[in-house]
């Protein structure tokens, strides 16, 4: 009769698509209450050797489980490749989409005679735009006035302005502000000894 230990690794075996041999001759020496495992075509995989089985029951779970990495003799040769091996591994397709990256701070226009505006990205309820200047600064007669709010980062150089009737505000890299709707501004100054980058968004 088979044990519940017995049937608990022939249940292993065949989840592994093994089969479990185990010894019931009791000849003095031999090898009775020891195991072995074949694979679908009989061939020996663990502890057999010839007609001897050599396999313990823990080392039998062991294997089982993957705990168990000895190298056991085999009487049929070398193991046949595993599944793996038999398949190549296929190299990962090639990407079909290339990122368009740009630098905003790279390649700028010299922007001698005049600030430049470059349009970056443009939406139906807002805009996003880079400024650069170089010099440059608003005449007092001619006050900026934009029909949209208007968020301006200052990314490069430095630049003062001023906004309805306040005091210039200096700014230098990181600084940022928000110009609302119909609020006059000037640029007061910018530098002169070098480029002066704003990233304004105009938006509804």
């Amino acid at each position: 009769m088979v044990s519940e230990a017995d049937q608990k690794l022939r249940e292993m075996a065949a989840h592994r698509g093994l089969k479990l041999v185990r010894s019931r001759r009791r000849k003095e020496g031999g090898d009775y209450g020891l195991f072995g495992l074949q694979d679908a075509e009989g061939k020996p995989v663990l502890g057999i050797k010839g007609k001897v089985l050599s396999a313990t029951y823990e080392e039998v779970e062991g294997y089982l489980r993957g705990q168990l990495h000895a190298d056991w003799t085999r009487s049929a040769g070398p193991r046949k490749k595993t599944l793996q091996r038999q398949q190549e591994r296929q190299p990962p397709p090639k990407p079909r989409y290339k990122p368009d990256v740009a630098n905003l701070l790279k390649r700028l226009p010299a922007a001698k005679s005049a600030e430049v505006f470059t349009d970056l990205l443009t939406r139906p309820t807002f805009r996003i735009e880079r400024i650069v200047s170089n010099g440059q600064s608003t005449p007092n007669d001619q006050p900026m006035i934009q029909d949209r709010d208007e968020w301006v980062l200052l990314l490069e150089g430095a630049a003062g302005i001023r906004i309805e009737d306040s005091e210039i505000v200096s700014l230098s890299p990181g600084d940022h502000l928000l110009i609302a709707k119909n609020q006059p501004h000037w640029v007061a100054w910018t530098a002169t000894d070098r480029p002066t980058v704003w990233l304004a968004i105009h938006f509804d």
